[in-house]
């Protein structure tokens, strides 16, 4: 089976597990006004316990915006620079299907819409799941037109831990459909490209619009925390998120929690190398980040959640050249990236 197939997916997971906090536009260093609207109240018991709180029958809707934006830079004996600025928005349509004695729910998902918007060194880009492409636009956007409109289901706790997303048998058929040649698989490989798309890429996105809460009853200056590890070139970084408390208040007359996060990160890995003739020094990344949440305890949803990450990374490359002449290049990458999750 070709490769190529996952290949955009594996990518998009990617960026989205190391930017599970963001950070937005160039000016933006904190969340929305509106995250702090909301009047805080006096609770005196401390002992309380954020769940979600789902019902069978229940049917919501979230929306996903992420706005990235990433610059590199590459010295030589000239520099060349290059710019990313892109908006991704998803809407998550959420249909309760069951729920176990413990809690674990099944709900059933379909990503109703996906836009796009991007501006690649000046060269707009654009995408929408609702317009009409050509089959040779849909090879382009793969990745948006395979998972768009295509149902599946997840399993989440009551924690809002996304522990499985199942149901990818049309959208792999979807997938292979939409190839410039698409081919005969087996059921082997059927499930094979079933596990690598729920694990690198649906799963991943899917807990973007849940947020994981503490597995102990907290009050107000209550912190928590949540290891993320990841992958990043000769790195393997751990992400900490440090959660905290900050207030209790009123939502509509529900009693809600506000909730603050901060990014912190540590890594190991040789950042000194050679590979195939080619010597690399890489400098320590550079990652931080911070967010908040809105969550409603008597409901027992997520109503808004923005996290705000950033990630410098830096890089010297030595190499002979035709005429065995040591080259130097040094190339720097910094991506910030903004997450928002909405309740509609």
């Amino acid at each position: 089976m070709k490769k190529n197939i996952v290949i955009s997916f594996l990518v998009t997971a990617s960026i989205l597990i190391l930017m599970a906090c963001g950070k937005s536009e160039e000016k933006s260093t904190t969340v929305t006004a509106d995250m702090d609207k909301f009047e805080p109240i006096e609770i005196k018991d401390e002992n309380i316990q954020l769940r979600y709180n789902f019902s069978k029958g229940d049917k919501f809707k979230y929306k996903l915006t992420t706005v990235t934006n990433s610059e590199e830079s590459v010295k030589t004996d000239s520099t060349i620079n290059s710019k990313l600025f892109q908006t991704l928005t998803y809407i998550f349509d959420l249909d309760v299907l069951e729920i176990d004695e413990d809690k674990v729910t099944e709900i059933g998902i379909t990503i109703s819409s996906i836009k796009l918007e991007a501006n690649v060194n000046g060269q707009l880009i654009t995408f929408d799941s609702k317009g009409e492409y050509t089959p040779e636009e849909k090879q382009r956007f793969l990745e948006y037109a395979t998972i768009s409109n295509s149902p599946y289901r997840a399993r989440v706790s009551s924690r809002g831990e996304v522990i499985e997303v199942t149901r990818l048998d049309k959208m792999i058929e979807k997938m292979n459909e939409l190839q410039n040649e698409p081919q005969k698989l087996t059921i082997e490989q059927k499930a094979q490209l079933s596990k690598n798309l729920s694990e690198a890429a649906l799963r991943p996105l899917t807990q973007l619009i849940f947020r994981e809460l503490p597995e102990k009853s907290v009050a107000k200056d209550s912190t928590w925390t949540r290891n993320y590890p990841a992958q990043m070139n000769v790195f393997n970084i751990q992400n900490v998120a440090l959660f905290k408390i900050d207030d209790f208040i009123n939502i509509d007359g529900n009693k809600g929690a506000k909730i603050s996060a901060n990014l912190s990160a540590t890594w190991s890995g040789n950042k000194k190398g050679e590979e195939e003739g080619v010597q690399y020094q890489f400098d320590d990344p550079i990652i931080s980040g911070n967010g908040k949440i809105i969550f409603d305890i008597d409901n027992g949803q997520l109503i808004k959640a923005e996290t705000l990450t950033s990630i410098e990374l830096s890089v010297e490359v030595k190499s002979k050249d035709s005429l065995q002449k040591m080259q130097t290049a040094k190339r720097n990458e910094k991506s910030t990236n903004k997450n928002t999750v909405e309740l509609l």
